[in-house]
């Protein structure tokens, strides 16, 4: 591991022993787990008004209230074995003191090697035509595929938060600026597309695309598009968080 890079990811990808099932198992609860405490914080926020908030601010939102379902017992027991800090200094080599980049979301666990997984925002807003530029530039999405996150892993995540228009609208704005601008500059692998998924079910709008990096291997990008363009929630429309079935 370079020097610099104390914190410790894991790797989704066959590769050696982290390849194997039970691995790939634990990856893949990693990455549900961080999801549904973002999820949580979300859900906790949602009837706030964020449509012209700063971006600091939102982040700062989404990690005290996941704070706070952590100290209202109010999660499922897995939900103890992470820590979570918005704007977290990232080591790497040659990177020391205030040179050091933040991340925006930084979630930690308690168990082996103490993985973490990193999380970069972006607001999304109709009145900012440089939103999409933003969100996959270099300092968005850019910050993963230059080795500056998850460095030591070959994940990482992408939050845009909607301000106006809807997450359709994003959705289709974002796929159509890494397909418009040639694929290398978004370093995007050949099976890398912009792809719908569902991570956990309060997160309907989340994405993957896979990229490669210069010197690290691929990473695969989960995009979370959360919706904070106001109005009061329709309680019909809440969804469970976290799934009783994943405790």
């Amino acid at each position: 591991m370079p020097a610099g890079d104390i914190e410790l990811s894991l790797h989704s990808n066959p590769s050696g022993a982290l390849g194997t099932p039970d691995r790939r198992d634990y990856v893949a609860q990693f990455r549900r787990h961080c999801y549904q405490l973002i999820a949580t914080g979300y859900e906790r926020i949602r009837g706030e008004d964020h449509s012209d908030s700063r971006e600091d601010f939102i982040t700062q939102r989404l990690k005290e209230e996941v704070k706070a379902a952590q100290c209202e017992r109010s999660l499922p027991g897995w939900a103890d074995r992470y820590f979570i800090t918005d704007q977290a200094p990232v080591g790497g080599p040659n990177r020391v003191a205030e040179e050091r980049p933040k991340i925006d979301i930084e979630i930690e666990s308690n168990q082996s090697r103490r993985p973490v997984f990193h999380f970069e925002a972006k607001r999304l807003r109709v009145d900012d035509s440089h939103s999409v530029s933003e969100y996959v530039g270099p300092s968005g999405l850019g910050s993963f595929l230059t080795e500056l996150y998850a460095r030591s892993g070959d994940e990482g995540g992408m939050l845009g938060y909607i301000q106006s228009e809807s997450p359709e609208h994003w959705a289709e704005m974002i796929e159509k600026k890494l397909q418009r601008v040639p694929k290398k500059t978004h370093r995007l692998t050949a099976d890398g597309d912009w792809t719908a998924i569902r991570l956990v079910p309060a997160l309907k709008q989340t994405y993957a695309t896979r990229h490669n990096r210069p010197t690290l291997g691929n990473i695969t990008i989960y995009h979370a598009l959360l919706d904070f363009r106001g109005g009061p929630l329709d309680v019909r429309q809440r969804v469970e968080v976290i799934s009783k079935a994943d405790k």
